[in-house]
């Protein structure tokens, strides 16, 4: 049964560390229709990897609370209990927890101070990201195909496709999305969107 302890305790511990860095990666990250028209990568991992791995570790961590839980309910219950020893829901420690907890579910959902500027900072940490990237022409552009873009664009299909070969990308065709031509090619969508504007416009 110690052994048994000792394994949840530290595959809890071992969960807690890698969600709590997923999660500050979230934080941080660039909004996903920025991210996936970027190829925003930190660490070799893009945003859609480390939403996965908090995700699957999040699954891990209950599952290990819920062996923690049982391993440890007879001393759980003694936290229910008030100094005469009788089940309470009442002591002091029991009402503070929830409070806090529902504190910060309300102070969350209706932006009460100190909540609000902690959402607010990152709102300005991942507006920050769109500042140094070119914008999409439109939301999630990189999920189009190249005939969809087109269409979209008011261009010429067969003209973006001889652009986009005459700057050596393979694979070029109506039928493939702009995501997965860049992809193909070790570059962004937003690279190949650069790659199609006119001196003009990029200007």
């Amino acid at each position: 049964m110690h052994s048994l302890r000792q394994f949840t305790s530290l595959t809890l511990t071992f969960t807690f560390l890698v969600m709590s860095y997923t999660g500050i990666i979230l934080f941080i990250a660039p909004k996903g229709r920025v991210a996936n028209w970027t190829n925003w990568e930190l660490l070799g991992l893009d945003k859609t990897q480390y939403t996965n791995l908090h995700v699957t570790f999040m699954v891990l961590f209950l599952v290990g609370m819920f062996f923690h839980l049982y391993l440890n309910w007879s001393l759980l219950l003694c936290y229910f209990k008030n100094r005469a020893r009788a089940f309470s829901l009442l002591t002091k420690e029991f009402i503070l927890a929830f409070a806090i907890n529902v504190v910060f579910v309300v102070g969350t959902l209706y932006y009460w101070a100190p909540f609000e500027q902690l959402l607010d900072f990152q709102d300005d940490v991942k507006a920050g990201w769109e500042k140094k990237v070119v914008k999409a022409p439109y939301g999630h552009a990189e999920l189009s195909t190249i005939e969809e873009f087109a269409q979209k664009m008011g261009k010429d299909a067969t003209v973006i496709i001889e652009q986009l070969k005459a700057k050596n990308l393979n694979g070029v065709s109506l039928d493939k999305t702009i995501e997965k031509v860049a992809k193909e090619n070790g570059k962004s969508p937003a690279d190949l969107f650069e790659m199609l504007k006119t001196p003009k416009e990029k200007k």
